[in-house]
């Protein structure tokens, strides 16, 4: 039973790394962002990716703040909403790998457990961004700045998101 926690926790661990890791590539790589303006805060809650503003680092959490250092960086926000869905689609595409390896393997669990994680988290971001953007007014996360961007393209996230989901969760 620990065992199966233990395994539960690190693959939900690594659904949140890839899921930051997915900004931080889209802004290194897509946006431009050199390596010394832009890293992953995995320390503390939440976790995300900060840009830095000048001397300052600027977490996700002052939208408005975040925003105006990322167009430091892609001053007519070309790539925004790349860098937005940037962490869903990396989440989406690492458990698509660990869920398809453990299938292979037969290691059911493992699979079953990177559904279920990516899941949670994606759902957890979703209802917690969704509450602090009717409190505070602002975008708060990436689902809800998304939202504001493009609510096509964010429709279309999700929906790709839970039908993948779907799918992968009825092989095990």
């Amino acid at each position: 039973m620990l065992g199966g926690v233990v395994v539960f926790l690190l693959i939900g661990a690594s659904v949140v790394l890839s899921h930051k890791l997915g900004h931080y590539a889209v802004g290194r790589h897509v946006v431009g962002i050199a390596a010394p303006n832009i890293r992953v805060v995995i320390v503390g809650l939440p976790q995300y990716v900060a840009l830095r503003d000048g001397q300052q680092w600027v977490s996700p959490l002052g939208f408005e703040a975040y925003l105006e250092a990322y167009r430091e960086y892609d001053p007519d926000e070309s790539y925004l909403l790349a860098f937005l869905a940037g962490g869903v689609l990396a989440q989406t595409a690492s458990v698509l790998v660990i869920a398809g390896v453990a299938f292979v393997v037969g290691v059911s669990f493992v699979g079953q457990s990177a559904v279920l994680a990516s899941g949670m988290l994606a759902s957890y971001q979703l209802f917690s961004d969704l509450g602090a953007r009717l409190h505070v007014g602002t975008p708060c996360g990436d689902f809800s700045a998304l939202f504001e961007q493009s609510p096509a393209t964010t429709v279309a996230l999700l929906c790709g998101f839970v039908g993948s989901h779907g799918l992968l969760y009825s092989l095990f």
